[in-house]
């Protein structure tokens, strides 16, 4: 009876670890990508971090694209990458994004002051259905003019 019951024990222990870490496998998952579902096929959306200079390259070969400035209104009133747009990063909502991005198919690439906003930012927008986003770091690793 007494083994029975360590048995019964021990197995209980095992099952609570192997699902919590099965949990925190999953959010982790979810974090680096978001998975659209359609009726034929699955889709998997990321968003990629590439360099400040490698940013600056792929919006000079895609005029189309958006950058995006997330830091505070008084950080880009300070100076900002030339023809950046702010959207905050604390302020992204649905309405807030749709008003500066209107397309959710759109090229956007995000900048912040050192790179760990426009990480958040991404995800953000991400959640909220934007498809090609890139993120490339902080306006510190600019070397370029700013725009004030």
């Amino acid at each position: 009876m007494k083994n029975t019951l360590i048995l019964i024990f021990s197995l209980l222990i095992i099952s609570t670890f192997a699902g919590c870490s099965s949990k925190q496998k999953n959010a982790e998952q979810q974090s680096e990508k978001k998975q659209l579902i359609g009726m034929e096929k699955t889709v998997t959306v990321v968003y990629k971090n590439v360099s400040m200079a490698e940013g600056l390259r792929i919006a000079e070969e895609n005029p189309d694209a958006i950058i995006l400035d997330v830091r505070r209104d008084d950080e880009y009133k300070a100076g900002h990458i030339p023809g950046a747009r702010l959207l905050t990063m604390e302020t992204i909502t649905a309405e807030s994004a749709a008003k500066v991005l209107p397309d959710k198919n759109q090229l956007i690439l995000i900048y912040c002051r050192s790179g760990r906003r426009s990480k958040i930012a991404a995800q953000s927008l991400l959640d909220l259905g934007y498809t090609n986003l890139i993120e490339f770091g902080g306006i510190l690793d600019y070397k370029g003019k700013l725009e004030k």
